[in-house]
């Protein structure tokens, strides 16, 4: 018998702040997180989402503060939120609560920072915790020691999708294993040279922005590329049956996913990436036993890029075909950039919290809605409405895909 699955807690990590409502009411108020930013060993000034480091100070334990690495640190600060808003106490099994955390890019900085290390002063004076730092699994291993979670424990690492993929295959998980509650997301700290001239040589990050305040614009005419960003989205998926019978309250329930893969070059009008995508929407509809029309919003992947925010725009319309003039679609990334792998998982924090709160959040920073994009029905300013199911989407630039199906009970 398929196993109903809930989310009963949520934390957030972001250019915005730290903490759900924070987050929340800075998007719906139209703040951007997204900040002019000067990167060590880069001539020119850039853009960037970056998590304040005197906010993050505080949530951080001083005996972890010099023994974990930065995209640690943000999974441990959320984990810890999403767990207190779950109310998950002593009273739980450890040994069936899990840990699934993604990311694209691991331990950057510990590693930017022993490169110095080993070029000025010898190998002898490289951090003997490096390795274990670097490591994908370092953030869901740390959480599990941090609480004694004693469950399956795995990191993921997928791109863009690292933390929507965590999150899907803890559903997964719970499905067929003899677990009561998993912590899943997925966290990022990419703000280095390498991870910029990687993403400026393949032509995805943006150049030439439109101005600070406008350097993340999803599905606007003109928007130049992705803003790079930091942070975590944690949630705590638990059994329906686990948290009726303990009163907690619920956000939403997980009823249905889709994965794909196709590679994009955008060489051709329909490429693999294209069909891949529909795929995957088709695949999540499917799998939470719902036709389009019974989907009320669509939290969309929508990341400012100048080629991958006009393939989502047909991709949905080719899934939804007319009835996609009716169905409220919006990114957030206009306010929190592209975190990578935190990305999806904040979204599906924004799409659970749209549930709740009974408010479809705006696309920031959308002034002039690009042609190609007109087909969709994209919200310019928050609108309060009820909604029953959500469909989110989490689209990596490299080919991976994930799309989630939410709906309130």
């Amino acid at each position: 018998m398929k196993k109903r699955i809930v989310i009963t807690g949520m934390g957030i990590v972001s250019p915005l702040g730290i903490g759900i409502n924070e987050n929340w009411e800075r998007y719906l108020s139209g703040i951007s997180g997204i900040k002019e930013f000067e990167i060590e060993g880069m001539e020119s000034t850039t853009y960037a989402g970056k998590v304040s480091d005197d906010e993050l100070e505080t949530f951080i334990p001083d005996a972890k503060k010099d023994k974990i690495d930065r995209f640690t640190s943000f999974a441990l600060v959320a984990a810890k939120m999403a767990l207190d808003d779950a109310k998950i106490n002593d009273g739980f099994d450890k040994e069936k609560i899990g840990v699934f955390i993604g990311s694209a890019f691991s331990g950057l900085n510990i590693i930017e920072k022993q490169i110095k290390i080993l070029y000025a002063d010898g190998p002898r004076r490289i951090h003997p915790l490096l390795m274990q730092n670097n490591l994908t699994n370092a953030p869901s291993g740390e959480i599990a020691i941090e609480f004694g979670l004693k469950g399956p424990n795995i990191g993921f690492s997928c791109g863009a999708c690292s933390g929507s993929y965590s999150i899907l295959q803890a559903f997964n998980t719970m499905q067929h294993h003899d677990v009561d509650a998993m912590v899943a997301g997925g966290t990022e700290a990419p703000l280095y040279p390498r991870v910029y001239e990687e993403l400026r040589h393949k032509g995805l990050f943006h150049t030439n922005s439109p101005g600070l305040t406008r350097a993340s614009c999803p599905f606007d005419i003109d928007r130049k590329g992705f803003v790079l960003s930091e942070g975590a989205g944690v949630v705590v998926l638990e059994t329906l049956s686990s948290a009726e019978k303990r009163g907690a309250e619920v956000y939403g329930e997980l009823v249905g996913f889709g994965a794909s893969y196709g590679n994009n070059d955008y060489t051709h009008q329909k490429n693999p990436g294209f069909y891949s995508k529909v795929f995957c929407i088709k695949q999540a509809l499917a799998s939470a036993s719902i036709d389009t029309s019974s989907v009320d919003y669509i939290n969309a992947s929508g990341i400012s890029g100048i080629q991958e925010d006009r393939e989502e725009s047909e991709v949905i319309e080719s899934v939804f075909g007319e009835g996609i003039r009716k169905i409220p679609v919006s990114s957030i990334k206009g306010s929190f950039g592209c975190s990578i792998g935190t990305s999806g998982a904040i979204d599906v924090i924004f799409s659970l919290l749209s549930l709740g709160k009974k408010i479809l959040p705006q696309t920031n920073n959308l002034e002039n809605i690009d042609p190609k994009c007109s087909s969709l029905f994209i919200l310019k300013k928050p609108d309060s409405k009820s909604v029953n199911t959500i469909l989110s989407n989490n689209f990596d630039y490299a080919g991976n895909n994930v799309s989630l199906v939410f709906k309130s009970l």
